[in-house]
């Protein structure tokens, strides 16, 4: 019997490179969905057995543990898959749950497979639900906040430095990634998310368009409103709304 898989995560890239890598080296799992937000995965739950589910961990609006701990019941194996080096990952490296980082090797991907396909023939489905529980109860209870991110740079993932970040601008649906090292990134997730995941103690969010990193911010100036110059020379605008915001966090 072949193991029905969920494979959810917010990244198309992401989810099409696992289908084809699940193809072409695991004939022990059948892909019965994939979905993009936590919401879709439930639905999906609803009216199919599901025995396995790769799991993204950051996601927008609800994450990966937001995620399990909506299903009550878990009767499922859970494979983490992450690009992110946070306290969750070393959390996951501690327990006896399987995860897998990005970029995906395929070697790694059929070990944890196999480990997957182990745990449903031998039963320990209730045993790793006991682990998965302790996971969700540490992460919880500990800082979430991330230290890199990836960018997907010529279809190879990069990890970049949280502390090296110039500042953020919304585009549209994307969000621009400006490095101290004046590189760029167009990253297919919002601001809005950006916002929700980077520390608030090192970020500002000082405009609609902009995010940014306060250890970057060289002065600012009050003339016909509050303009920010950086280190590497940019001026930035900060909203009118923002104002009270961008005092009270300079001023921590």
């Amino acid at each position: 019997m072949k193991l029905k898989t969920l494979i959810l995560d917010d990244e198309k890239f992401s989810r099409d490179i696992l289908e084809i890598l699940i193809n072409e080296h695991c004939p022990e799992i059948e892909i019965v969905g994939k979905c993009s937000s936590a919401a879709d995965a439930r639905d999906l739950m609803k009216l199919n057995e599901i025995n396995l589910v790769f799991l993204d961990i950051e996601m927008p609006n609800e994450t990966g543990f937001d995620f399990l701990n909506s299903i009550p019941n878990r009767d499922f194996s859970v494979i983490f898959i992450t690009a992110y080096n946070q306290f969750a990952l070393n959390a996951i490296k501690e327990s006896a749950l399987d995860y897998i980082l990005k970029p995906i090797n395929f070697e790694e991907l059929k070990t944890s497979v196999s480990k997957a396909v182990d745990d449903y023939n031998f039963k320990c489905i209730e045993q790793k639900n006991i682990e998965l529980e302790e996971l969700l109860n540490q992460v919880k209870n500990n800082s979430n906040e991330i230290s890199s991110i990836s960018v997907l740079v010529n279809g190879d993932y990069r990890l970049l430095n949280i502390s090296d970040i110039n500042f953020l601008e919304a585009s549209n649906s994307y969000c621009i990634i400006h490095m101290i090292n004046n590189d760029e990134h167009v990253i297919t997730k919002t601001l809005k998310e950006f916002n929700n995941i980077l520390s608030k103690d090192q970020f500002i969010r000082i405009h609609k368009s902009y995010l940014v990193n306060k250890y970057e911010i060289h002065s600012y100036s009050r003339n016909n409103g509050i303009t920010i110059v950086l280190n590497n020379g940019r001026k930035l605008n900060v909203s009118r709304r923002r104002q009270s915001v961008f005092f009270d966090a300079i001023n921590s």
